[in-house]
């Protein structure tokens, strides 16, 4: 189909940063109200039960312990949000989201091998309440159950011949799922190199989560588009919508990280400031705090000192980082919700507009 990637440079991102707010139409102002945040929330359930057999299905070992293992981080759960945008993207383009079951199956499967990966470089012991991978079975298995769910992603694909999509959408669709793989590499990369500097900037930053976070979201719009077999401006608008709702969707993960509540989060509060991973607030707090408290910011960071979180929330509430941060995340969504201007009312586009709410007002 030719379908051509949008400019995702560092220059193209800075642009977004430096927006301001747009007057748009808020998900309040729909006019029927049919679409609701309860709606929303049955959506989700829905695809993950839909979504559930089909993910199941790749690992359907004879052998119980090798099942069990490869079926764990399907079974810990997830909000699905990836697959509910790809099927959401299909639906508005005019193609059947059963068809592309496969293609959900498959951003998913990418997503989990990321976390299973994600829990080794961490050295988290638990994701969503439950025990990681390597926390139950070591290092060694977690990197086989995580380059297995890799490999399941690719072939989940594949099997969208199973449905009689056309050849074409299909290497369309893969051409989106492998860029979307090496940014999502590549965004890994930068996160660990940035958490042993200082001097990451922000615009450092936004190139970072648009490649870690933006990239996957984005690959799966697009890739929902083309097996709706929508046109370019279509593909186009979604893949803006995804990047934009993407980035405003990690910021959000950011804030949730020194806010949330413990047992929501899954995770201690403040637990990346250990890890001296950035995050826009900690970036905002480090460029505004007074000499003093940059110091102690940068001491924490670095590991130079003890990890004093209170310190550290001090500087982040003083400077008012989160609220900047808050900021982005409304500016980011509101251009996010404009892109789906060139489409026509639909229920599926309102529960597109309602799932990009959900995203920026969730607690965990």
């Amino acid at each position: 189909m030719g379908y051509q990637a949008r400019d995702e440079t560092p220059h193209a991102l800075n642009r977004i940063f430096k927006t301001p707010p747009i007057n748009t139409c808020r998900l309040e102002d729909v006019e029927d109200g049919s679409c609701t945040m309860e709606d929303i929330q049955n959506y989700l359930q829905e695809v993950a039960e839909k979504l559930q057999p089909v993910l199941l299905r790749y690992f359907a070992s004879e052998d119980a312990p090798v099942r069990e293992m490869m079926e764990h981080p399907i079974k810990a759960g997830g909000k699905r949000i990836r697959p509910a945008l790809l099927l959401l993207a299909c639906e508005m383009t005019g193609g059947n989201p059963q068809n592309a079951l496969p293609a959900a199956a498959s951003v998913e499967l990418l997503h989990t091998f990321t976390l299973v990966h994600d829990d080794m470089m961490d050295h988290d012991l638990e994701r969503r309440g439950k025990p990681t991978v390597h926390a139950l079975w070591g290092e060694e298995m977690g990197i086989i159950v995580g380059d297995t769910l890799y490999s399941a992603a690719f072939r989940a694909l594949l099997d969208l011949k199973k449905n009689k999509i056309p050849n074409a959408l299909i290497l369309s669709a893969l051409e989106e799922l492998i860029k979307a793989n090496a940014e999502l590499h590549e965004g890994q990369i930068l996160d660990m190199l940035y958490s042993k500097r200082e001097d990451v900037t922000e615009d450092e930053y936004v190139r970072m989560i648009s490649k870690k976070t933006g990239a996957l979201l984005k690959a799966s719009l697009r890739m929902g588009a083309i097996l709706g077999n929508a046109g370019m401006k279509q593909v186009e608008a979604l893949g803006t919508f995804g990047m934009d709702i993407g980035l405003a969707f990690q910021i959000h993960d950011d804030v949730l990280g020194l806010t949330a509540d413990e047992k929501e989060l899954g995770k201690p509060v403040g637990s990346d400031i250990c890890e001296g991973k950035k995050s826009l607030p900690l970036l905002y707090a480090l460029h505004h705090a007074n000499k003093k408290d940059k110091g102690s910011l940068r001491a924490i960071l670095s590991k130079r000192a003890v990890c004093d979180i209170n310190t550290a929330m001090r500087v982040i509430r003083e400077t008012r980082a989160l609220d900047y941060a808050r900021g982005k995340v409304e500016t980011l969504t509101q251009q996010a919700n404009r892109e789906l201007d060139v489409f026509k009312p639909s229920k599926a586009k309102e529960r597109l507009l309602r799932l990009s709410d959900f995203l920026i007002k969730r607690r965990f």
